[in-house]
C-alpha cells in the first residue's frame, strides 16, 4: 500500500486514519467533496507517489444512488481528484460501503459492495445496485442525533497508476514503481467477455517474474453489469521468467466484462533482483537468446510462421500482449526465461509484440544509414 496508518480510530466498523506515515516521496494531495452530497469522516485525501501511482485515503458518508438525477436528490458525485491525480481514462472499482437502518427504532448495520468510477477529468462517481432510501434522523442513547440510511464508503478502493504500463491481457495493464527497498504493482483496466466455469485452470493472465507476489492473494472486482462483482487470484509462481498468474475464482463467468482495475500489491523480495531487461546482458547477447529461440521454434513448427499461427496469435489479430505470449512459449514447450525473451524482442517497448518482431534477423540487423557529411 502507498501509506500505511497507525494510532486508528474506530467508527461504525471502519478504521479512519488519524496519523499518516508515507513512503518516501508519497505527496499528499486534498480531494474536494461534491457539494450537498457526501460528508467526510475525518480527511479524505489522495496520494502521488514517484508522480505515477496514486491512492485515495478516508471514509465519506452518503447515498449511492442507481442512476444519476441530481435534481430528485440521486446525484453519483461523490467527490474530485485533483488535476495531477486524474487517470488517462474511465477506471472502475469495487468498494466496500456499510450502512445503517432503522428497524423498529433501533439501528442495525449491513455492508454491501458498491462500483466506484474515476473519469478522466477526475469525478469518483459512486453506483449502487438498489435504491437507498433518504437519511433518517435517529438519536441514540447518548442524545446523539445520527443519519441513518447512509453508507459509509472506504476510498481506499481507488488506487491506480496514471502513467502507460505494460499491456497485459485484453485492455489490463501492468504498472510497477520501486520505492526504497520495495516494488509495488497495480493491474487495470478489464477483461474481454468470455466463459470461465468455477473449475477452469486457465489463466486469466501471467505475471513476470519482476512482479512475483508474496503469497496467494484474493480480491473482489468490478463488473460491467449491475451488481457484478467477481473473485479473482493472485498466485506466485516459479520458473521460464514466469512470477505468477490471475485465477478466475468465481462461480461462472459469462457475458460481462471483469474490471481488474483496484489489484494492487508488494512483490516478495526475491522478485527485486529481477527486471524485464537484465542489464548485464549486451546488445550482442540478446540478439543470440533470441536466435536460438527462433531456431527452437523452427525445429518444433517447421517456420517462425506456422509457430505464430499455432502456439501464440491464436485469435489472429496480428499481434500479442505479454500473457498470450507466455502462454504462446509454454504451449511450444520452451523452458527458457519468457520475460526477458519479451523485453528483447520488445525492443521499441510497446504494449504488444508482432510476427514481424518475432522473425526479424536479429543475427544480422540491417545496417544503419550513414549520415551525410556536410
Amino acid at each position: 500500500m502507498l501509506v500505511t496508518t497507525r494510532g486508528l480510530i474506530s467508527n461504525g466498523g471502519f478504521s479512519t486514519p488519524q496519523r499518516h506515515e508515507l513512503r518516501q516521496g508519497a505527496k499528499p494531495l486534498s480531494i474536494r467533496l461534491a457539494p450537498e452530497n457526501f460528508t467526510a469522516q475525518g480527511s479524505v485525501w489522495c496520494y502521488l507517489l514517484e508522480d505515477s501511482f496514486i491512492q485515495c485515503r478516508g471514509v465519506v458518508i452518503g447515498t449511492c444512488p442507481k442512476t444519476h438525477d441530481p435534481e430528485n436528490g440521486r446525484n453519483i458525485q461523490i467527490c474530485r481528484l485533483p488535476v495531477e491525480a486524474r487517470p488517462r481514462r474511465g477506471l472502475q472499482f469495487a468498494a466496500l460501503s456499510r450502512e445503517a437502518y432503522d428497524v423498529g427504532g433501533h439501528v442495525t448495520y449491513t455492508s454491501s459492495r458498491v462500483t466506484l468510477t474515476v473519469t478522466p477529468d477526475g469525478w469518483i462517481c459512486g453506483h449502487s445496485t438498489r435504491e437507498m432510501q433518504g437519511a433518517i434522523d435517529s438519536r441514540g442513547d447518548d442524545g446523539h442525533v445520527g443519519h441513518v440510511g447512509r453508507g459509509a464508503l472506504d476510498l481506499s478502493a481507488i488506487r491506480f497508476c496514471k502513467t502507460g504500463g505494460l499491456s497485459l491481457t485484453d485492455e489490463v495493464t501492468l504498472h510497477t514503481v520501486d520505492v526504497g527497498s520495495s516494488r509495488l504493482v497495480c493491474l487495470q483496466g478489464h477483461l474481454h467477455e468470455c466463459f470461465f466455469g468455477s473449475d477452469s485452470k486457465r489463466p486469466v493472465a501471467i505475471l513476470p517474474e519482476s512482479c512475483r507476489p508474496k503469497e496467494v492473494m484474493h480480491f473482489v472486482t468490478s463488473g460491467s453489469g449491475p451488481g457484478g462483482f467477481h473473485l479473482v487470484q493472485l498466485r506466485p509462481q516459479k520458473g521460464s521468467g514466469i512470477g505468477g498468474d490471475l485465477m478466475w475464482k468465481d462461480g461462472v463467468w459469462s457475458h460481462d466484462q471483469v474490471h481488474l482495475t483496484g489489484i494492487m500489491y508488494e512483490v516478495n523480495a526475491d522478485a527485486l533482483e529481477f527486471s524485464f531487461l537484465d542489464a548485464s546482458w549486451t546488445p550482442e547477447i540478446l540478439r543470440i537468446f533470441v536466435a536460438e529461440f527462433q531456431r527452437f521454434l523452427i525445429s518444433k513448427f517447421g517456420s517462425i510462421d506456422e509457430a505464430w499461427d499455432e502456439a501464440f496469435d491464436l485469435d489472429g489479430l496480428g499481434a500479442v500482449n505479454f500473457t498470450q505470449f507466455s502462454m504462446g512459449c509454454k504451449k511450444a514447450g520452451y523452458v527458457g526465461n519468457a520475460t526477458r525473451l519479451w523485453a528483447a524482442i520488445n525492443q521499441d517497448g510497446g504494449a504488444e509484440v508482432s510476427l514481424e518482431e518475432l522473425a526479424r534477423d536479429y543475427l544480422n540487423p540491417p545496417a544503419e544509414p550513414e549520415r551525410s557529411a556536410r
